[in-house]
């Protein structure tokens, strides 16, 4: 299972969630650029999805129950991501998907490239009361 720090590769043809325009997703949202949650595979008009990201987070969540009186669906082992790339800005790129689980935007067979770090530093003489001066 991955977890926080692995940096992994998103290919095209990888199914993930992510925040995409409306215009790619309802036929009834053409000309709509607001964004909206959607599972989408990467590639086409969502190719600027593929490349490089560090996991930020991981968790076991997302289940529950169906119908039918043993439609019981387990918590997955879900990935947080953003784009490595464009982790320094404030607009990133973010997506996230299921390791283990029934879920749409599954990717299982997915291995670390790498790891990464984040690091915090302590800035000395910033006085919180005075802002900082």
């Amino acid at each position: 299972m991955l977890k926080e720090g692995d940096v992994i590769e998103i290919k095209e043809g990888h199914r993930v969630y992510a925040d995409v325009p409306e215009h790619f997703v309802y036929s009834n949202r053409k000309g709509c650029y607001g964004l909206t949650y959607h599972d989408i595979t990467v590639g086409g008009e969502f190719a600027y999805f593929a490349g490089k990201y560090v996991v930020v987070k991981t968790s076991l969540e997302g289940g529950g129950a169906g119908h039918g009186p043993h439609d019981i669906y387990p918590d997955g082992h879900r990935v947080y991501c953003v784009k490595a790339d464009l982790y320094a800005h404030d607009r990133t790129v973010k997506v996230d998907f299921y390791q283990t689980g029934s879920f749409t935007a599954m990717i299982e067979d997915i291995e670390p490239i790498g790891r990464a770090r984040l690091e915090w530093t302590m800035i000395h003489g910033f006085n919180v009361a005075d802002g900082g001066a």
